[in-house]
């Protein structure tokens, strides 16, 4: 029998043992519990196949599908990824924005499948509350909590890479019995997504409590919804500000408040870290050193003052589950034996082999200066203006992705492809505090002080990343960034060195773009290609241009869908030359 992610198997193989019971082909069922046997009257009798319905709407995010989806639709458009010379057509034609509707990095399918899943629980496992006397009231709101942020995930992914979409809140048995649903405004849909979030926050886990430090950070817990409450406030107030004027959906002050409910999530994430970190320092009699916003830091001999190495890359992308981290897909086992979490390693590469992505040239340079240890973590350059590879790599000139890929830094020791066991990061640390900071100095109410406070977070995330601290090349001076435009360029540029590479650049533009309703600020990601730069900041010239279209099959099978305008003259048989 096939293996499965060793987080997520605890809790699936029992529910699967059901499944097998009523089917012939248990080999099927390994992984993802089909929706057509989980409403049977011989399903949700018990704790284990509630929780086994949990763990399969997890295992659909890390499958392949889902973790590449992630990637192209909040990365691939930006100014940080490219195609190598062994492309994929899909790819390449959405980084050249000639996307067609057949594009099948436009197929939705697979978030709908885990909003699906996490309907039937929400509908079903209540009913296990008189059936099996171990699943109690406390277990009931533990998993609702969690499906209802899965939930809310799901259709936040698909709000920031299609804007106009279907919200989908009852179950459905199969694809025949799934309703039409139309799209709504972009606005009632993370309205909506609040809602959800809002009841999950009352209901899940306090962040530290679960017993496997793995479940943590693995499953959804109130640091997880915080931090995703406050990613959907960034976008409510990019697509208010957007609107404003437009919509009867945006009132006066719709922009400031949702920055300031923004900058109050971050601040009680980050309050329920530190709290949690004061806890574990009291316990293991642990020395309470207290960096800037308590970020973990980058040791190494005193008299070696030039090594690439960053051991912060090591803590929370080589060892997993750091400190810093709030909620990432566990990907533990061995992998290889079921074809499922390929995403990752299929996009990226390994050592010696790229992926279907890879770094423009020129980008590290324009953006790193040469002692930021994150140029070398998360590519494999060994210079900034040199080129990647090795000499078994088939195209040693690319600079190829190695955050993930690579165990340590520098980016020399790889996971293996056929035993790939990087996490998928969703939220962490610094995530959370430049999301707080850039709220803070995009409110219209924006002063010196928020200014400030967001300098001082950019500050010391960039410091310790730098390989000497005392001695640091280009330092950030505050007096260069005491006004909203300057600030704001600054808390996105930091956004753009931190977080590379982890499904967030591409939205951060866009959420850019709304702020300023218009998309001259980001038509430059089109300078990345050698040519037809100015055809692909044409087609990115309005903002319907900077969302997906929808996928030609869900038009046909939903007759209530209409397509993005800016694709509906598109003709989805046509080749490119």
């Amino acid at each position: 029998m096939k293996r499965i992610v060793k987080i997520y198997n605890k809790l699936v193989l029992v529910a699967i043992a059901a499944v097998a019971g009523i089917s012939s082909s248990c080999t099927d069922y390994l992984t993802i519990i089909p929706p057509d046997v989980v409403v049977q009257e011989n399903f949700w009798h018990t704790k284990d196949e509630v929780n086994g319905m949990l763990a399969t709407s997890y295992i659909k995010l890390i499958s392949t599908d889902a973790i590449q989806k992630a990637i192209v639709w909040g990365e691939l458009r930006a100014d940080n990824m490219t195609y190598p010379a062994s492309y994929n057509r899909d790819i390449k034609y959405i980084v050249e924005a000639s996307i067609l509707d057949d594009n099948s990095f436009c197929r939705w399918g697979i978030f709908y499948e885990a909003i699906n899943n996490a309907n039937l629980v929400l509908e079903y496992a209540p009913l296990v509350i008189d059936r099996d006397p171990d699943f109690s009231e406390g277990d009931l709101q533990i998993v609702t909590g969690e499906m209802l942020a899965m939930r809310a995930l799901c259709h936040f992914y698909l709000v920031r890479s299609f804007r106009d979409i279907p919200l989908a809140y009852r179950p459905a048995v199969n694809d025949s019995e799934l309703p039409d649903y139309a799209q709504v405004h972009p606005l009632v849909a993370l309205d909506s997504i609040m809602s959800d979030l809002d009841r999950a926050e009352r209901m899940v886990m306090p962040s530290g409590n679960f017993t496997n430090r793995d479940h943590n950070f693995g499953r959804i817990t109130k640091n997880a919804v915080l931090a995703l409450k406050a990613d959907v406030n960034l976008w409510r107030a990019a697509f208010a500000t957007y609107y404003e004027g437009e919509s009867e959906l945006v009132q006066p002050g719709d922009a400031q408040r949702y920055y300031d409910l923004c900058v109050q999530n971050c601040q009680d994430a980050i309050d329920n870290m530190d709290r949690k970190l004061e806890e574990e320092w009291d316990k293991n009699n642990r020395p309470n050193v207290r960096y800037a916003y308590n970020l973990l830091q980058n040791y190494r001999d005193e008299d070696d003052r030039t090594s690439k190495l960053s051991t912060v890359y090591n803590e929370i992308f080589g060892f997993q589950n750091s400190e810093e981290s709030i909620f990432e897909l566990q990907i533990k086992d061995d992998n290889s034996t079921n074809g499922e979490n390929k995403g990752i390693v299929n996009m990226y590469g390994t050592e010696g082999r790229s992926g279907s992505v890879v770094v423009p040239s020129g980008f590290l340079s324009k953006n790193y200066t040469t002692d930021d240890l994150r140029a070398y973590s998360y590519t494999n350059a060994k210079t900034l203006s040199g080129t990647g590879g090795s000499s078994s790599s088939s195209e040693p000139t690319d600079i190829c992705i190695a955050k993930y890929s690579a165990k340590e830094s520098p980016a020399t020791n790889y996971r293996s492809r056929d035993e790939f066991d990087a996490n998928w990061i969703i939220y962490r640390r610094t995530d959370v505090l430049l999301m707080m900071a850039e709220a803070m100095v995009a409110r219209p109410s924006a002063g010196v002080e928020d200014f400030t406070k967001a300098f001082d977070i950019v500050k010391a995330i960039n410091t310790r990343s730098r390989m000497d601290t005392t001695n640091i090349v280009k330092p950030l001076q505050m007096n260069s960034y005491l006004t909203k435009d300057a600030s704001l360029e600054l808390v996105m540029k930091e956004r753009l060195l931190e977080l590379s590479f982890e499904g967030k650049r591409w939205y951060d533009l866009v959420r850019k773009a709304l702020r300023e309703k218009n998309t001259n600020g980001i038509l430059f990601v089109a300078d990345k290609l050698s040519s037809n730069a100015s055809v692909v900041k044409t087609k990115m010239a309005t903002i319907d241009g900077l969302f997906f279209p929808i996928h030609i099959d869900e038009l046909r099978y939903n007759k209530l869908l209409k397509q993005n305008p800016a694709y509906e003259k598109e003709d989805s048989s046509t080749e490119m030359n």
